[in-house]
């Protein structure tokens, strides 16, 4: 257990990167979701393809992504009961480019 926690960690910090959300706490009419909804769970898509399936938590890690690449995102809901919300709307997102830092120290030596 303590060497998967030391993966994860090291994962988390090399990626950089993670999509997160608001927990979802009602169903869409509003009511508070109990125990009797065994659990929350979310699905991500990552491109079209689904990249995780009902875990809890509302932060997923993206995967190490090529600089400056285009990725659309979508999750939903899932209880534990069965019951699957709709997918939200495709969020886009644009990964950073590796552009190096500028010169620094800049003087003038006579």
């Amino acid at each position: 257990m303590k060497r998967l926690v030391m993966l994860l960690g090291a994962f988390l910090l090399f990626s950089g990167f993670t999509l997160s959300w608001d927990p979802v706490t009602k169903y869409v009419d509003n009511t508070v979701i109990g125990a009797e909804a065994q659990g929350v769970f979310y699905n991500v898509e990552m491109d079209n393809a689904l990249a995780s399936g009902n875990f809890s938590g509302s932060v997923w890690v993206i995967p190490a992504v090529a600089k400056k690449s285009t990725h659309t995102f979508r999750a939903r809901t899932v209880l534990g009961t069965g019951e699957v919300s709709a997918w939200t709307s495709p969020f886009s997102w644009t990964s950073p480019g590796a552009n190096p830092n500028p010169p620094s120290n800049l003087q003038v030596v006579p």
